[in-house]
């Protein structure tokens, strides 16, 4: 839970002090991108597999190999939509555990999912996500050497294990993570799913979503809901393996139903708990990986795994992916070659600008709905090169074993956006700006004050300008995009007095954010004529010494916000309502963007915030 996590105060306070770290930043050392060298060519120079996951590609998508010398290699599929945007890093960090227990392990994104290419035209239905799961088998033994292979699915990835596997050789074990059962009740439930987080934000369903089954931005087209549709695990009549593992969900019997059914299919089934399920799915930043659930998956599949003498994974570096007018390539980069991203550059266009997008809160490098390959890949068709990538503990990017600290508004990931730097200078001598929305915002703005290669910033929809140190970043997170009137409205809603009597709603928590919330906004109003004798006067300094700053170096400042967003009054407090403030540094301007919620839900939305940073580009 973010509450119960440790922060380390000290790191925050470096944020503000006269004692910031030195602008150069670090070395890093990085793996070379769009290489001339034929990576099919038998010349071509190889790496062993790096452990926290290395990129492969499959032609119109890819994936992460992590290695093992164990007789089983495993193959996992994951779910879809929001869905997989939450287990992204449970994942990541299950597929770590597994290489860590010896066996070889492969990760993917299907056709449109992730970082993976779209399909041309209207999808058929989900064929091509099952041709996807028969190439990365494939492509599992070849890299690896393996003969038996195992199963990973959960959601969406559980019914494809079941209806691919029969067709796949030596499929030895199988692990069903709260599988799709009954495709008609997966498609209510992620209708439902779509409504209680559109009410939650506050906004109807996006009238631009043909099938209405979107959740989160995420659409499923209506081809892919017409065969999911059709998926009913009863008609499925041969086992996937000798062995299944079933991980039951809390508080429904669909799972120990499948159990039942594979059983009399002749598997021998294993039953365990799917421990932290609910957790998993609330959203991406309060999504951790349910560790007691990782190990137990861990553990039996590794009884199914012996020691095998064969030489190391070694692999040529990924192809790029080659889409419309752009090509990605996904790399390994910064300490350890711990940090991962993607390169996406527009086709013939020498030296580009290239923006680099951070994280906002703990979703992963696609951004929320998405956005975020959509956006990198329409701006190479504006002559734009973006790199987006993790910063550490966040999807594709492994945590740091020394530092057990919160990551989100962090000096780690101040970082890690330096070290994205350090790799895009060296693939283009073309002006850098970065680029975030809601806490990657705020890591912009860091890294553009601390990284003086820098030569602009977008931010949006930033909810701090300089941390408090003083402050709790899980009570931020939960509260800061509501403003202090929300909670008197949510409060009367039959929802939230609901969770408020079952205790699923901290009210103490609340009404002390609350209090807090109103003190410091007195205070900060005030900072402007305290000097240095408040810390909210500090912390005000701070936010103006780095605007001169980048006022002083030319860099282009741009702020971006929603209308209405919750952090328009952060910007009042050090700009003044009307920004009369901002108007002292000709570098900076704030622009509003109508009709849009604080994470731009609605395709219209994110199409408004595109045509608004591309103007941005191209000024």
């Amino acid at each position: 839970m973010l509450e119960e996590e440790t922060f380390d105060m000290q790191r925050k306070r470096e944020l503000w002090s006269d004692d910031a770290p030195d602008p150069a930043g670090p070395t890093v050392m990085h793996r070379a991108v769009f290489s001339d060298v034929p990576r099919d060519d038998a010349s071509a120079p190889m790496r062993t597999a790096n452990r926290h996951g290395e990129p492969v590609s499959f032609g119109t998508f890819g994936g992460f190999l992590h290695p093992g010398d164990g007789s089983l290699g495993v193959l996992m599929l994951s779910a879809i939509g929001f869905e997989e945007m939450c287990v992204r890093s449970t994942w990541r960090t299950l597929a770590t555990r597994i290489s860590e227990a010896g066996m070889p392990c492969l990760r993917f994104d299907y056709p449109g999912v992730g970082d993976a290419l779209d399909p041309e035209g209207a999808p058929d239905g989900i064929e091509d996500w099952k041709e996807a799961v028969r190439t990365a088998a494939r492509r599992l033994r070849e890299m690896t050497g393996v003969e038996e292979i195992a199963l990973v699915g959960q959601g969406l990835g559980g019914a494809l294990a079941m209806a691919i596997a029969p067709e796949l050789e030596k499929v030895r074990a199988t692990v069903l993570m709260a599988p799709v059962d009954n495709g008609r009740h997966y498609l209510r439930e992620l209708m439902s799913w779509g409504r209680i987080l559109t009410d939650t934000i506050g906004i109807p369903r996006d009238p631009l979503d043909e099938s209405g089954l979107g959740v989160a931005g995420l659409p499923l087209a209506p081809a892919r809901a017409a065969a999911i549709k059709t998926i009913q695990f009863g008609q499925f009549a041969t086992r996937p393996s000798p062995d299944v593992l079933v991980l039951a969900r809390p508080m429904t019997d669909r799972d120990e139903a499948v159990a039942i059914h594979l059983e009399s299919l002749g598997a021998t089934v294993t039953r365990q708990p799917f421990d932290g399920y609910g957790m998993l799915l609330t959203d991406p930043t309060n999504a951790k990986p349910p560790m007691a659930t990782v190990e137990r998956i861990t553990a039996w599949l590794a009884g199914f795994s012996s020691p095998a003498a064969r030489p190391p994974c070694r692999l040529a570096q990924a192809e790029p992916l080659a889409g419309d007018g752009f090509e990605e390539q996904p790399v390994r980069f910064g300490t350890d070659d711990r940090l991962f991203g993607v390169l996406c550059r527009p086709v013939g266009v020498d030296n580009p600008a290239t923006l680099i997008f951070a994280n906002g809160g703990r979703e992963y490098h696609i951004g929320w709905a998405r956005m975020v390959v959509d956006m990198s890949r329409a701006l190479a068709r504006s002559g734009f090169a973006s790199f987006r990538f993790d910063t550490t503990g966040i999807g594709d990017s492994a945590d740091d074993p020394g530092n057990t600290a919160e990551v989100l508004y962090s000096v780690s990931q101040i970082d890690d956006i330096v070290q994205a730097v350090d790799l895009v200078t060296s693939t283009t001598e073309g002006p850098i700006t970065l680029v975030g929305r809601c806490s990657g915002a705020y890591v912009a703005l860091q890294g553009a004050a601390r990284d003086e290669r820098v030569s602009g910033m977008i931010a949006v929809n930033t909810q701090r300008f300089v941390w408090d140190p003083d402050e709790d970043v899980a009570t931020a997170i939960r509260y800061g995009h509501r403003s202090v009137s929300d909670f008197g409205a949510n409060m009367l809603r039959m929802r939230t007095l609901k969770r408020l009597v079952t205790g699923k709603l901290d009210l103490v928590q609340a009404g002390r954010y609350i209090a807090q919330t109103i003190q410091g906004k007195i205070s900060r109003r005030l900072a402007p004529f305290l000097g240095n004798f408040s810390k909210h006067a500090r912390l005000h300094s701070t936010v103006h010494r780095q605007f001169q700053n980048l006022a002083d170096r030319k860099a282009k400042v741009v702020l971006l916000f929603a209308e209405a967003d919750a952090g328009l009054p952060q910007f009042a407090i050090y700009f003044g309502e009307n920004g009369q403030r901002l108007a002292k540094y000709p570098n900076a301007s704030m622009r509003l963007i109508p009709e849009a919620d604080h994470n731009f839900t609605h395709r219209a939305a994110r199409d408004r915030l595109l045509a608004a940073i591309t103007e941005t580009m191209q000024s």
